[in-house]
């Protein structure tokens, strides 16, 4: 199990329910709470491996899997949802058909020894689909205003990433632009890392504003820096930014809003496994309709982000109480677990001659060769 669960489980022991510490609706502590979230959001994003050829030979087979397994998801999600008294199946349909690139692809570089294999493709690119189309869904199923508000909320907020994709791509192409680079690397300036958390909070500061929330804020931003090629060096800077301190507070704060009391109550335990079943049903059988093998379809099984956003965005708005985000939570880390079991049966199968070497440089303009010297 990852860390978030010490986490979480700290947020409930300083919040509320026990020592009363943290509270959530304090000021600075929603602030650390969103900062959090749109880097959680960011790192999402940043984890998709948009430019590997394999995942989009393997994008077919991936679809196919996708779309039985959101077919299969919607019916159930119905049932897990009335049966314990939720009342939002879009939200437990979204949830059952996610997967998490955050979780399950650093999951399958382990397997593979370092690098992504090719064998894994097909099922990396299921992942990185099921991933980006429940992350854009999300905000649209569980939308208290206009569908048609937060669509075009959530496009411009898309439109604003991209356009400064191309600009940065355009800059990063002049001789000045090189200098200035090759000053940061000098000087420690991080120049990159700046301009990542620049886009991050400028999207996230707009999104709100224009009626989507950081959600797709976040991921935007991270599939932008994704889109441009991430190095080594700035990656370790980012997710030292964010797992440093801002994602643990997210998940401390998360831990202090939820009641684990619905863990044991009738609606928490049938929605909790509900959700963990239901989840390993449809992503087998939907990955079988794809062609892929049981193993692969359990290291899809695994969730983080997409449940994380719902049991933000559903607290926020009000339709979700805290006895349902314990189950939703308590899911999600269960599902990292079956990942895993998944990942393990897979790297069984492969060839035990099988040697990846060292994992790819994915470098744009900030070079790699210094990272030992900065982080």
């Amino acid at each position: 199990m990852p860390v978030v669960v010490g986490e979480i489980l700290a947020g409930i022991i300083v919040g509320p329910q026990l020592l009363d510490i943290v509270h959530p609706d304090d000021p600075v502590v929603a602030a650390l709470h969103d900062a959090g979230f749109a880097l959680l959001m960011f790192t999402v994003g940043l984890h998709l491996r948009l430019h590997d050829p394999s995942m989009r030979r393997a994008a077919p087979r991936a679809f196919l899997a996708l779309a039985a397994t959101g077919v299969l998801a919607i019916p159930l999600a119905i049932f897990i949802s009335n049966a314990a008294g939720l009342g939002h199946p879009g939200a437990v349909a979204i949830v059952l058909a996610t997967s998490s690139a955050a979780i399950a692809m650093p999951v399958l570089t382990d397997a593979g020894g370092g690098e992504l294999p090719e064998q894994f493709a097909g099922v990396a690119a299921w992942i990185v689909m099921a991933d980006v189309l429940t992350i854009v869904a999300l905000p649209l199923v569980t939308a208290q205003s206009s569908v048609l508000t937060v669509l075009l909320a959530s496009a411009s907020v898309t439109a604003l990433a991209w356009v400064a994709v191309i600009g940065l791509r355009r800059l990063s192409r002049s001789p000045y632009w090189k200098r200035v680079g090759d000053s940061s690397l000098e000087k420690g300036w991080s120049l990159n890392l700046r301009i990542s958390l620049f886009l991050l909070f400028a999207l996230a500061w707009v999104g709100p504003k224009l009626g989507t929330s950081m959600l797709v804020a976040g991921f935007a931003a991270g599939l932008a820096v994704s889109a441009l090629g991430v190095s080594d060096r700035l990656t370790l800077q980012i997710l030292g930014v964010g797992e440093g301190f801002l994602i643990p507070a997210f998940f401390v704060v998360l831990g202090a809003e939820i009641q684990p009391k619905g863990l044991v109550t009738r609606d928490g335990l049938i929605l909790m496994t509900g959700l963990v079943v239901g989840t390993m049903f449809v992503h087998i059988v939907g990955g079988a309709v794809g062609g892929y093998r049981p193993a692969s379809s359990l290291v899809a099984t695994a969730q983080m982000g997409v449940p994380l956003a719902l049991v933000t965005l559903g607290q926020a708005d009000g339709w979700l109480n805290g006895d349902e985000a314990a189950a939703f939570v308590a899911a999600a880390l269960l599902t990292v677990g079956v990942c895993a079991f998944g990942a393990h049966r897979l790297g069984r199968a492969l060839p035990k001659h099988f040697n990846p070497g060292l994992p790819g440089d994915l470098l744009t303009e900030e070079s790699d060769r210094d990272a030992h010297g900065q982080a």
